[in-house]
């Protein structure tokens, strides 16, 4: 017996629930893949900002790559980035450097440093290889992917519907 107080799942006379909450479902999918590429491409556009930023007002300096971070992916796949070490008017600081390399960094590299004098731990590195920009370009295209699926999703279920 059915609760006459809760609402129907169903989108009319003869589609079933299950139906719908299939699509849903994968609606929501394709939703938080949109999602996930925006954050990610405004993330990216907010680092590109701040570095801007510090190319005005900070400090630039030269410093010395000292190892990797090093991000595995799926599929045995892994990234690389640097992590620098440079002086900052008399103190030695340590950052990691947002570039990302399909090879890791070589150690005892120069790379150049800009910093805030302020907070010398807010620095953008460049060092040799590797990309910054490649987060807010996949970013979008991921965004983008996910609205494609997100289209295909309400034909197939458009079509589906006829079909009830």
């Amino acid at each position: 017996m059915v609760d006459p107080d809760l609402p129907a799942l169903d989108a009319g006379p003869g589609v079933p629930a299950f139906f719908v909450v299939v699509f849903v479902l994968i609606a929501l999918v394709g939703v938080a893949v949109v999602v996930g590429g925006l954050r990610s491409a405004l993330r990216a556009r907010a680092r590109s900002a701040d570095a801007a930023r510090l190319g005005t007002a900070g400090v630039t300096t030269t410093g010395t790559v000292v190892d990797n971070r090093i991000t595995s992916h799926h599929e045995h796949r892994m990234t690389f980035s640097p992590i620098v070490r440079f002086d900052a008017g008399g103190r030695e600081v340590v950052v990691v450097g947002e570039q990302v390399w399909n090879r890791s960094f070589v150690t005892g590299r120069a790379a150049q440093v800009v910093y805030d004098p302020a907070a010398p731990d807010r620095a953008h590195v460049r060092a040799e290889g590797g990309s910054v920009v490649g987060h807010g370009v996949t970013g979008v295209v991921v965004a983008v992917f996910g609205v494609v699926f997100l289209v295909v999703v309400a034909v197939m279920a458009r079509l589906a519907l006829s079909v009830f």
